[in-house]
């Protein structure tokens, strides 16, 4: 298109995949009723939250629990155990006579 050139701008560029398909009229009344109840889980869901905050247990992630890794990694671990093998078996060996 700009025969190998930068262009001046390139909003054009990022935008080129930002075309949505015209809705039918029953589409965009189903797009409406989701959004519709969505707001209203939202709000019964703010008031929750205001009720813990109130209680003072803090506040939560949507009730999602987070998981903590504790300890090494399983590489970290595959490391340790070569580390260990080469110490019981190679590192003692005796190379004296190698230098024929």
């Amino acid at each position: 298109m700009n025969n190998g050139k930068t262009p001046q701008e390139i909003t054009k560029f990022y935008e080129r995949n930002n075309l949505e398909a015209p809705m039918s009229p029953e589409e965009e009344a189903a797009k409406k009723a989701e959004e519709e109840a969505e707001k209203g889980k939202k709000g019964k869901k703010e008031k929750k939250k205001e009720k813990k905050g109130k209680k003072g247990k803090g506040d939560d992630d949507d009730g999602d629990k987070q998981i903590a890794k504790i300890g090494p990694s399983e590489v970290v671990q595959k490391f340790d155990e070569f580390y260990d093998d080469y110490n019981k078996i190679w590192a003692n060996r005796d190379e004296t006579d190698n230098f024929d």
